[in-house]
């Protein structure tokens, strides 16, 4: 017997042998991959190396550089001159940038890439601060030249919403003359506000008995006279009545690829687009249009898409369908990462409808609350178990509260916090609110630009909503220290996609009616970060873009300045020498 070997111990021999013959073929995958990396590192495509520059790497361990070298579109080393030169083959081709800067492509985490680009094909006064007789005389232009004409109706986009505080004068004016039979249409920069002439009115059945009609939430939406007639002022979803008017157009080709052109000019490179198409009744689909520009090899940008969602709806419906999206669009360089939902509206004066948790002043009104609480936790709860990111518009400081409440509850339900979902605006956040965002790890994407001291943060805001709201504008600095993730956007073609303006007004707030407390200017250090590695977090994609770190896309952007040492001015007026997009120059001054 002492010769023998028991049953269960010949088993356990035998079962730790293919044990071991598993870890062994598992260990000779591993070198098998590292191996095929490097091959594809090292033998696909021209290897050059870019020295003797000044590189910001965006990677926070080591921030600097002064050499950079890729291969075809892959980085293959960063760092000094002396170490990267050893990564390459003798042949790699040397280019000397004589102290010029480079640092990663721009990452903007909210941008509305294709209605941007519809933007510059059609009339557009590009939010500027124009007084209505400007206004007046652009629109006679637009007529006399068929300019941006959607079918029959002048639609003239970009209007700086100051512009509603002189809403009597624009009926005035827009109603009568060469404007009198003529439709149209004046659509606030904001996205939220529009104004009809009488003549689009008639056109879309807009009238006093069509808004008496209405129950009283959409009601709202329709500005009025004392008569009870429309006075062409509209908000929020009131607008869809006025676009079921227009014509439909389908030719979008040559804005799909403006718009690829504008986000390269300023170095952008990947941005999230938060309506690519829309399950909430609001027709959007831009789908087809990014598609467009794969098929034509004229997708310059890494392309993380959203669909817009009803929060209040069935979520298993519309995850299904969002599945469907993705089997029938994504692609290497797009892809379809979850939902956009809209938690309320717009702060400003007329428009009032940002949810906030005190009324506005001489109201009884606490804004709009899009989202009914219970059902949006388990709408997030449902998308983060089917591994889809919720994007959620949130501009007052209750629905910002109420969006971390739901996002709470996924974190509960799930057991994880591995999806990084995003509150995107935060005009007014709460103090008790900033630690909830490092806790849960929901990601800030806020648009900086709109931080200063100017009429639409101030004039027609400061009036109209409690004080202790008030100084909790943009409160990003606060938000940083508390340890929350920031990540810059810019809600083009709302405002500029241009960075450096960004980057300028988060670190000033300057504007003319003074800063906007001055506690919340950002570091501009941070800022960078905030355009590169950390908004790749929103967009899923850190471990492909977002810092020059070997094994990543050689996304990277020549500067003609020195933005970490320039004075905030100077970095203001920055200017893109080229944009490299996955080893290609796809924008180049050729300076």
């Amino acid at each position: 017997m002492d010769e023998e070997i028991s049953k269960e111990s010949y088993e356990y021999q035998i079962n730790g042998s293919i044990r071991k013959i598993h870890k062994v073929k598992d260990l000779m995958k591993s070198i098998l991959f590292g191996i095929l990396i490097l091959t594809v590192l090292c033998c696909h495509g021209q290897q050059s190396v870019y020295y003797n520059a000044r590189i910001f790497t965006g990677d926070r361990l080591k921030p600097y550089a002064e050499a950079i070298a890729i291969n075809g579109k892959w980085i293959l080393a960063v760092g000094n001159y002396e170490d990267v030169i050893k990564k390459v083959n003798p042949s790699a081709e040397r280019i000397n940038m004589n102290g010029g800067f480079i640092m990663p492509g721009i990452i903007d985490t909210h941008n509305h890439g294709i209605s941007g680009g519809k933007s510059l094909v059609k009339a557009n006064t590009n939010d500027e601060s124009w007084d209505v007789a400007q206004l007046v005389t652009y629109a006679k232009k637009c007529l006399e030249n068929s300019e941006g004409l959607t079918g029959d109706v002048l639609v003239i986009y970009g209007i700086n919403i100051t512009l509603w505080d002189h809403l009597y004068e624009i009926m005035d004016l827009l109603n009568k003359g060469v404007f009198e039979s003529q439709p149209i249409v004046l659509r606030g920069s904001d996205g939220h506000t529009s104004w009809s002439n009488n003549a689009m009115l008639h056109k879309s059945g807009v009238t006093k008995e069509y808004i008496a009609s209405l129950k009283s939430p959409e009601r709202q939406y329709f500005g009025t006279g004392n008569n009870g007639e429309p006075n062409g002022f509209i908000s929020e979803s009131g607008y869809q009545k006025i676009k079921s008017a227009l014509v439909v157009e389908t030719q979008f080709g040559q804005a799909a690829e403006k718009a690829m052109e504008y986000n390269n000019q300023f170095g952008i490179t990947a941005w999230l687009d938060p309506s690519v198409n829309s399950f909430n009744g609001s027709y959007v689909n831009n789908l087809d249009w990014y598609r467009y520009l794969i098929n034509k090899g004229k997708l310059t940008a890494h392309i993380a898409g959203t669909v817009v969602a009803d929060p209040n709806g069935d979520p298993q419906a519309q995850i299904s369908k969002l599945k469907a999206l993705q089997k029938e669009y994504n692609a290497p360089d797009f892809s379809i990462i979850g939902f956009k939902v809209f938690a309320d509206g717009v702060v400003e004066h007329p428009t009032h409808t940002a949810a906030l948790s005190l009324p506005y002043s001489g109201t009884t009104s606490y804004g709009d609350l899009l989202i009914d609480p219970e059902k949006f936790a388990d709408f997030a709860i449902q998308a983060d178990k089917a591994s889809l990111l919720v994007h959620v518009h949130a501009i007052g400081d209750r629905a910002v509260t109420e969006t971390l409440n739901g996002f709470e509850a996924v974190r509960k339900a799930n057991k994880n916090k591995t999806i990084p979902h995003t509150i995107t605006h935060l005009q007014i956040v709460k103090l008790s609110d900033f630690t909830r965002f490092v806790r849960l790890n929901v990601l800030t994407s806020f648009q900086l630009l709109w931080a200063l001291g100017d009429p639409t943060t101030i004039d027609i805001v400061k009036p109209y909503i409690d004080p202790t709201l008030f100084r909790w504008q943009y409160p990003v600095r606060s938000m940083l220290q508390a340890g929350a993730t920031i990540t810059g956007a810019s809600d083009w073609p709302v405002t500029t996609a241009n960075p450096f303006k960004a980057i300028y007004r988060a670190e000033t707030r300057k504007g003319p009616l003074g800063v906007l407390d001055s506690t919340q200017c950002m570091p501009r250090m941070e800022m960078l970060f905030a355009y590169t590695s950390e908004a790749a977090k929103a967009l899923r994609l850190e471990k492909k873009i977002g810092s020059l770190q070997a094994g990543k896309m050689a996304d990277m952007i020549l500067l003609d300045r020195d933005v970490l040492t320039v004075i905030p001015e100077e970095m203001r007026d920055t200017k893109v020498i080229w944009t490299m997009f996955e080893g290609n120059k796809v924008y180049d001054t050729g300076k």
